[in-house]
């Protein structure tokens, strides 16, 4: 469960209880997320969009971001962050995570975004795609009619370019 890191970044019992039901709210999103095999769309958008609805439930549940850290740094500069992924989106094209050579363009761009905890690129803080994720989440949740069939939306993931179509960022 990775307690030894959830206990080091808390500073007090009940900063630990907050990241405690945040991080039990995230990772039992990805209980209830269709496994998929990574064939569907493009493999970067898939990962984010993975991660970013975990952290957009696990909001919703614990009414708290995450990690406000990253978004506090995210979100004043979310329109260059979107320009970055769009062309990270264009490096991944056609490719599977398990097909990204370590240092191609590829695989650096998934880095960039996912997996990357402890090894973010310079100046950027870990898994800023979990952020990115969310805020498509967010944007496309908020044009749903249903909330409900929405949530059971985000679990499937069916259709990762029509979800980044309706939530994508737009200045």
């Amino acid at each position: 469960m990775g307690l030894e890191t959830l206990c080091r970044i808390s500073e007090t019992p009940e900063q630990l209880r907050t990241i405690l039901r945040g991080f039990y709210a995230h990772e039992t999103v990805h209980v209830f997320q269709s496994d998929d095999d990574g064939d569907k769309g493009n493999a970067l958008l898939r990962e984010v969009l993975t991660e970013g609805a975990a952290d957009f439930v696990a909001m919703l549940v614990t009414g708290q971001q995450m990690d406000p850290a990253r978004a506090a740094w995210a979100k004043p500069r979310e329109a260059k962050l979107w320009e970055q992924f769009q062309a990270d989106l264009k490096t991944t094209a056609g490719l599977r995570i398990n097909e990204m050579k370590p240092g191609t363009p590829a695989a650096e761009s998934v880095h960039r975004w996912v997996a990357n905890y402890g090894s973010a690129p310079a100046g950027w803080p870990g898994e800023a795609g979990y952020w990115l994720g969310q805020r498509i989440w967010e944007r496309w949740y908020n044009r749903q009619p249903d909330k409900a069939a929405a949530i059971r939306a985000m679990l499937e993931l069916g259709d990762p370019e029509a979800v980044l179509a309706t939530g994508s960022f737009v200045k």
